[in-house]
């Protein structure tokens, strides 16, 4: 298999609203290029766009999200790249805490649309007076709410690539896991070594507003998901001598059980009163008057018999179905379009740290079928939907080729000439492609009658107009099997 750009050219009418200006004027994206100003959708919104059809066209799985305080993000501990197509062609961030994260660069790269005619103020008025109508006819007091679009109707220039060596392989560090043997059939990777602290004597109550409060003596928690506001009267803070401020915070003993292997001993004992208890350590937090707010990995559990709240921090992911292969080496069984299908985890130790290398990887067959189906949708027509209004991202013209490294190289050789005003192109640009010495293979091009391309001689002689032909020159089907 090979790397793989394409440049597509499609018509499209204000895809990426932009903020409100005035009040009552929905704006679009613009930058300058050149003198002129013009329209562009941001890559956000591009990929967007390209996941919803993949999802309704060919049932990729979308991953599965989580919150860190006010960090929303996927959750790899429920999901990843052998489970999600999601995860495996757009990447990701999970941020574990104190200033750790596993990071996935996206293998499906892309850039913005930018318009190829310059924007010159087009703006629309809009006015909800259907149902104003309606409204009046079963006799409410209503008013018209008027507002105002800026438009822009353009050809815009797209790029895409994809990394064959990244897709469908991803590699996480992790702390530790536990050896696993034939018969388990799971397997525990710890991201983060967990540690728990279990809070004594707790009240559960409903405070007037009629959320749930747990109190210890008056001092209170609030528990939402795994976000809490904990007064700071429970907790105990280190200074960083430094920074000269706070550094971390934990609870106070005396509000902990003690316990030895998870079970609660007499506190009575004195021998127990010596011990030191389970505890917690919070990097990051923020101050809210007489609380100090942060999250956790685990929702928080509440003991009603015992009065007991566990609070957990540490991360650990559990994979299932998993059958040992060889040493350090797994197999995945997993149902992939009503059929069993098998991926691999590798493990290899690191140093000398007391960590991991985890080697998550798809099957080859499975990993070509994910980049031909996203090569389909880009070829055929992206899903997109902005401001109520059905849009078209369906290219007019694809330029498209294998290349030794995944950069966009055809994206700022191609541009337009006008033939017939506003129904017709050229293609200019298309010698200077030709020339770029990472180019891998034949290139694909596919014009149409509103945009066509006038190769030379000798491009013509390596230029593939069959979409088939295109995809065995990828490296992505055999002759035998399509």
């Amino acid at each position: 298999m090979k790397n793989i750009t394409l440049t597509v050219i499609f018509e499209g009418s204000a895809l990426n609203r932009d903020e409100k200006v005035g009040g009552n004027i929905l704006s679009i994206k613009k930058l300058q290029s050149g003198e002129k100003t013009v329209s562009f959708i941001g890559k956000s919104a591009i990929r967007h766009y390209l996941f919803s059809t993949l999802k309704k066209v060919l049932k990729w799985k979308e991953a599965q999200i989580t919150t860190q305080g006010e960090v929303v993000q996927f959750d790899i501990t429920k999901d990843d790249i052998l489970t999600s197509e999601e995860l495996d062609a757009f990447g990701y961030m999970y941020t574990i805490g104190n200033q750790m994260s596993i990071t996935r660069k996206a293998p499906v790269g892309m850039t913005k649309a930018v318009a190829l005619t310059e924007w010159n103020g087009d703006m629309a008025f809009y006015c909800n007076h259907d149902l104003v109508k309606r409204a009046e006819k079963q006799g409410l007091d209503v008013k018209p709410n008027p507002y105002n679009k800026e438009e822009h109707l353009s050809l815009y220039k797209l790029s895409f690539t994809i990394d064959v060596e990244r897709l469908g392989r991803d590699e996480w560090i992790v702390e530790g896991f536990p050896p696993t043997n034939a018969t388990s059939e799971r397997l525990i990777l710890t991201l983060q070594t967990p540690k728990y602290a279990v809070l004594k004597d707790v009240k559960k109550e409903e405070d007037e507003e009629g959320n749930i409060v747990y109190k210890i003596k008056e001092k209170e928690i609030f528990i939402e998901g795994r976000n809490l506001k904990v007064s700071k009267d429970l907790m105990e803070s280190s200074k960083n001598k430094k920074k000269r401020e706070t550094d971390s915070l934990k609870f106070k003993n005396n509000y902990l059980v003690v316990s030895e292997n998870g079970i609660a001993e007499v506190e009575s004992s004195e021998e127990a009163k010596k011990k030191k208890r389970p505890n917690i350590e919070v990097n990051e937090f923020e101050e809210e008057g007489d609380f100090y707010t942060f999250s956790v990995s685990k929702d928080p559990v509440y003991n009603e018999d015992k009065r007991e709240l566990k609070i957990e921090i540490g991360l650990q992911k559990v994979i299932e179905n998993i059958e040992k292969w060889q040493e350090n080496e797994y197999k995945v069984k997993r149902k992939k379009d009503d059929k069993e299908a098998e991926a691999t985890i590798k493990i290899e130790e690191v140093g000398n740290r007391n960590k991991y290398k985890v080697i998550f990887e798809i099957p080859q067959e499975e990993k070509k079928k994910r980049i031909r189906e996203l090569l389909t949708v880009i070829k055929d027509g992206l899903y997109a939907q902005s401001s109520g209004e059905v849009n078209t991202i369906i290219p007019l013209f694809i330029i498209a080729a294998p290349v030794k490294i995944p950069s966009p190289l055809f994206h700022p050789y191609i541009s337009l000439e006008e033939i017939e005003k506003g129904k017709s192109y050229k293609i200019t640009g298309i010698s200077n492609c030709f020339k770029n010495s990472w180019l891998d293979g034949k290139v694909f091009i596919m014009e149409t009658e509103k945009i066509v391309c006038e190769p030379g001689e000798n491009e013509k002689k390596t230029i593939i107009t069959d979409w088939e032909v295109f995809l065995k020159e990828c490296g992505l089907i055999t002759e035998n099997k399509k």
